[in-house]
């Protein structure tokens, strides 16, 4: 047989298609009633299956056409819908002609039947008795009470799927906001086991740094008749101690719980800082070996991260080793990924990379092992050595920089890590900021409000130097009861202190005096950054340790912002 099929669903076509055709019969396809009927004129088929809602013209009224054209009006008219709504629409679909009415779904050998005896069966039988016209009124009536039903039907089922779609993107958004947090707990619990990790060589340097402070001033105090040779203790003192600075601002940075933005990063500069604290705890007997290509370019990342990642890695393979002597290579190279190299990373892009390799020979791993060791919580190590946490986040940090991570590794051979992180053409921010030149006051009032009495006496002698007149308070209340009583040209407080914080202390003098200068100083403050401290009403943010020319330049900014 010679079928016509109308749907104006393609994958229904498809469908039915390749059911008729397995079945001998040959078929043409169109997506609605215009383009159905055109052929039929043209074409000699056996039988014309036609969905009902179609754009153009629809099944009812192509059923109608057909039934009209005097040499059409003999073919087999079938009806094979999905959207059936009640017993009418059968008989609608009858009484303009149609031979059959099939919901879908239906078996296809019952299909298949219907089609056979339809085609077999007396063919005047079907055809309406009536002249369209006659009736036209009463067609118009059915025709368009049937549409409506079926298009409140369609409507029905498409608000049902809208409603079970957003039901499915709420649960999707929820699983989203779940495994986001997961990550986060991930990241802090990783972050934790890292710290311990590095806790014995933040000790050692910071008994490195101690040494030399206690050192220094003994030296100085011996060498008291010697100008030169005092100065020459009170700079390595100095430098000591900025170096003690750098190191608490490393750890309070390492274990902050607040995810840091991505900036300008230089591998060999954060791998020189982490790898000097991982020396001090690794046993002696296990060589780590830099191989750092000069002029390699920054990437975008976290600093905290990488601290992470090679605190990990170096570690992972300082366990591998064991109790035996071994080499620890941690290298760094410029990378082109090419087309080739692209096609066998899939989650790397043809371009300019940083690549990062760990090179231990320690144990190995097998294939099965292999497999797994980006798994959260997949641990090779014994109870208390390890969380299985660990390369689950190398892996998470280096794919959220758009990078990839690489391994190859055999038994009793050692293991090598490769990560690759995209390169950058920006520079990378100094690691030692240049000190703002020493400025000097007019003579203006400061009040210097801290409770540590030694940090008070500080403040007070760094004004004076500064050509300031310093009132220094060791307590909050009797600084506020004297800004009171005199007069002051600004105020620099401390945050943390007993009966009244340092916010309160602001609050209190812009009530007395709005638009004041007030500068805060604190040791550490996980929330508060400059905006957050311009916010609170402060002039200027300074964190401890801070030099007499950093609170010269800040007093400076801050007279002025007020025009003084």
């Amino acid at each position: 047989m010679k079928i016509l099929s109308v749907d104006d669903k393609a994958e229904n076509l498809y469908m039915l298609e390749a059911l008729l055709r397995g079945h001998g019969h040959e078929v043409d396809s169109a997506s609605n009633g215009v383009d159905a009927l055109r052929l039929a004129e043209r074409g000699n088929y056996d039988v014309i299956i036609s969905d009902i809602l179609m754009p153009r013209m629809d099944g009812f009224q192509l059923c109608r056409e057909v039934k009209k054209d005097q040499r059409l009006r003999r073919v087999p008219f079938i009806f094979y819908t999905a959207t059936y709504t009640d017993p009418r629409d059968a008989s609608f679909a009858l009484s303009l002609g149609a031979d059959r009415f099939l919901v879908k779904p239906i078996e296809p050998e019952i299909f298949i039947q219907a089609i056979d005896e339809v085609f077999a069966a007396d063919r005047s039988v079907r055809i309406p008795t009536s002249e369209p016209g006659e009736d036209e009124a009463v067609y118009l009536k059915e025709y368009n009470a049937r549409l409506v039903s079926k298009l409140e039907k369609k409507m029905l089922d498409l608000e049902q799927a809208n409603r079970a779609l957003e039901a499915d993107i709420e649960q999707r958004e929820k699983a989203e906001a779940d495994r986001a947090k997961l990550e986060r707990q991930l990241r802090r619990a990783q972050k934790m086991e890292a710290i311990g990790t590095l806790a014995g060589g933040i000790a050692h340097d910071f008994n490195n740094v101690l040494a030399g402070i206690v050192g220094f001033a003994e030296l100085a105090r011996h060498d008291s008749g010697d100008p030169a040779a005092v100065r020459s203790h009170i700079d390595d003192v100095m430098a000591a101690a900025e170096r003690a600075r750098d190191l608490v601002r490393q750890i309070l940075a390492f274990s902050s719980q607040q995810e840091q933005a991505r900036q300008p990063v230089s591998l060999q500069r954060c791998l020189d800082e982490v790898l000097r604290l991982l020396r001090a705890t690794i046993p002696t007997t296990v060589e780590i070996i830099s191989d750092f290509e000069s002029g390699t370019p920054a990437i975008l990342a976290d600093p905290t991260q990488i601290h992470q990642i090679v605190t990990n890695l170096v570690t992972n393979a300082w366990h591998a080793i064991g109790e035996h002597a071994g080499r620890i290579q941690v290298g760094i190279r410029a990378f082109r990924v090419d087309e080739d190299f692209a096609r066998t990373h899939p989650d790397l892009r043809p371009g300019r990379y940083v690549r990062l390799t760990f090179t231990d020979n320690g144990c190995g791993m097998d294939s099965h092992t292999l497999e797994r060791i980006f798994e959260p919580f997949f641990t090779t190590k014994e109870t208390g050595r390890g969380t299985g946490l660990g390369l689950a986040m190398v892996h998470g940090i280096v794919k959220a920089s758009d990078g990839a991570v690489s391994v190859y590794s055999e038994v009793g051979q050692g293991t090598t890590f490769h990560l690759y992180f995209p390169a950058i053409d920006l520079e990378v921010p100094s690691a030692d900021p240049i000190e703002e030149p020493r400025v000097d006051g007019r003579g203006q009032r400061v009040l210097f409000i801290d409770d540590e009495q030694i940090l008070a006496s500080l403040g007070a002698r760094f004004l004076s130097r500064l050509g300031y007149e310093p009132v220094a308070e060791t307590d909050p209340v009797a600084a506020l009861d004297r800004f009171a009583a005199e007069p002051f040209d600004a105020v620099v407080t401390d945050l943390t202190m007993p009966q009244l914080s340092g916010l309160d202390v602001v609050r209190r003098l812009h009530q007395m005096r709005p638009g004041l200068p007030v500068l805060l100083t604190t040791g550490f403050s996980a929330n508060l950054g400059d905006e957050r401290a311009h916010a609170l009403g402060f002039s200027e943010l300074l964190i401890k340790p801070y030099t007499m020319q950093t609170l010269g330049a800040a007093l400076k900014r801050a007279f002025a912002a007020v025009g003084q």
